[in-house]
């Protein structure tokens, strides 16, 4: 069995944080702290999951999972 992606492990955990919580966005850096990545490299993994349309900015640390967020994560 592989190991998760990284993106699918941080899209599990919004989903968890947000969605089974009734959240409707939250500060990325409480999700990167979760998954044990900060900095740069949680930067640059937000920006690719922005421009794959699985997630969208609010403001400068919110995010919260689109429809296609939500459905790689239901899969």
């Amino acid at each position: 069995m592989s190991e998760e992606r990284l993106g699918d492990k941080f899209l599990r955990k919004l989903y968890e944080k947000t969605v089974n919580n009734g959240i409707e966005n939250i500060d990325r850096e409480e999700i990167g702290k979760e998954i044990g990545i900060i900095d740069v490299l949680m930067d640059n993994l937000v920006d690719e999951l922005t421009s794959e349309g699985y997630i969208k900015k609010l403001g400068r640390t919110n995010i919260y999972l689109t429809n296609d967020g939500r459905k790689r994560v239901e899969i």
